[in-house]
């Protein structure tokens, strides 16, 4: 890329026009993991050699390359166990088709009958806007030198940590807004994105009850507060939503998404292990009872999980006690999509080209720095969207 005369460093260019480069790579890998077992000044003065080589920049661009790529593919955020992961060709917005109307039961056809015409096939849209992010990391010549070069893996460790908060923010923003659960996903009567005929009604509060079956069989309304019996009354609610045909949806998993504040909670939710009650008086005579209670929520098929970003996005002062619950991606929807630029599904690194060069015309080594104040600048690329898709694979819970 070209901009005021000045050339970024093409990592990938570059090293395509260095003889035996993997070798050499192998090499300078192992120097700098000091694998031969260099005392310290011996691995330093290597190092500081190899600076001198104009392989330098692409070998050391590349380790940073692969090490920021392996940290990235190490860090497995779970948001992506609940919200659909895909590509895009360009940054255009991409419409994601959603037809209904041919879904209910097949009608019976008698011998010799005719098939009957099906209703007519309606469809709709939601579209897909991937943006462009990024930032500009500077090291000045100095630390470099006093560091040793030991910048390596913090330098990669940071890029990789940052591409994968902005990853985890953004799929948190799709169903979780300042206010609250997010109104293009969630709402007492939202009108389907997709199914322009269909309203949902899939976020509970206090004001909004939800029925808890009790152990005697009787039902009770009761407000959303995180618990073993909302839970399943949850997945009850799930299990009750209908298409545009009135066909019910078919769930097989669900994705439990929790705060922090409520993990312990959700750990005891989904915990099988039965609890053995007892009781009694023997100086009233009453004679103990034992029973096992066994807890059936875990053969429901849910996963649970805990997102930090929940309570920071969401400033409604609900953030520590709303709670979220989603289809398992296995199932036929889903309830929101990321979508990455294609061929560009990892985070990127280019290095800036220095605008020096040697009293004796030779070109330095971008860790030299620049001309104006010795400064090496990283930069890193990152391209993604997403949005809400369909509300009849989530619910959200606002507890008391």
């Amino acid at each position: 890329m070209e901009g005021d005369g000045k050339n970024d460093v093409a990592v990938a260019t570059g090293r395509r026009l260095i003889t035996n480069f993997d070798e050499k790579l192998v090499k300078f890998m192992e120097l700098i993991a000091n694998k031969p077992g260099y005392s310290k000044a011996k691995q330093t003065y290597l190092l500081k050699e190899s600076e001198t080589t104009s392989d330098f920049p692409f070998l050391f661009g590349t380790v940073l390359e692969r090490q920021l790529y392996a940290m990235y593919k190490a860090i497995t955020p779970d948001w992506r166990s609940y919200i659909k992961v895909g590509t895009q060709n360009d940054f255009r917005p991409s419409w994601l088709i959603g037809t209904y109307g041919i879904g209910s039961p097949l009608p019976a056809v008698g011998q010799r009958g005719e098939y009957k015409q099906d209703d007519n096939l309606s469809d709709g849209r939601v579209v897909f806007n991937i943006n462009k992010y990024g930032a500009e990391f500077g090291l000045s010549w100095e630390a470099l030198v006093n560091d040793d070069l030991g910048a390596f893996n913090d330098l990669a460790s940071m890029f990789a940590l940052r591409a994968t908060r902005s990853e985890y923010r953004f799929a948190t923003g799709l169903y979780v807004a300042p206010t609250g659960p997010s109104a293009a996903l969630f709402g007492t009567a939202l009108q389907h994105p997709i199914i322009v005929t269909k309203t949902v009604n899939n976020k509970f509060s206090s004001a909004n009850k939800v029925n808890v079956v009790n152990a005697d069989g009787t039902v009770t309304a009761t407000t959303p507060a995180f618990s073993i019996d909302t839970l399943s009354a949850a997945c009850t609610v799930m299990r009750n939503f209908t298409d545009a045909n009135g066909e019910p949806v078919i769930f097989d998993g669900f994705e439990l998404v929790v705060p922090p504040a409520l993990e312990i909670r959700m750990l005891q939710a989904l915990n099988p292990a039965n609890i053995i009650q007892s009781g009694g008086d023997a100086t009233t005579g009453v004679l103990p009872s034992i029973r096992s209670s066994s807890n059936t929520v875990p053969q429901l098929n849910i996963t649970g999980h805990v997102n930090p970003y929940l309570p920071i996005i969401d400033q409604s002062g609900n953030g520590n006690n709303t709670w979220y619950l989603f289809a398992k991606l296995t199932n036929a929807g889903y309830a929101a999509r990321v979508n990455f630029l294609r061929g560009h599904e990892s985070p990127e690194l280019c290095m800036k080209n220095p605008n020096k060069i040697a009293l004796g015309g030779a070109t330095m080594s971008p860790l030299e720095g620049d001309y104006e104040s010795d400064s090496i600048r990283w930069r890193i690329r990152h391209c993604f969207g997403g949005s809400a898709v369909d509300p009849l694979y989530a619910a959200a819970y606002i507890g008391a």
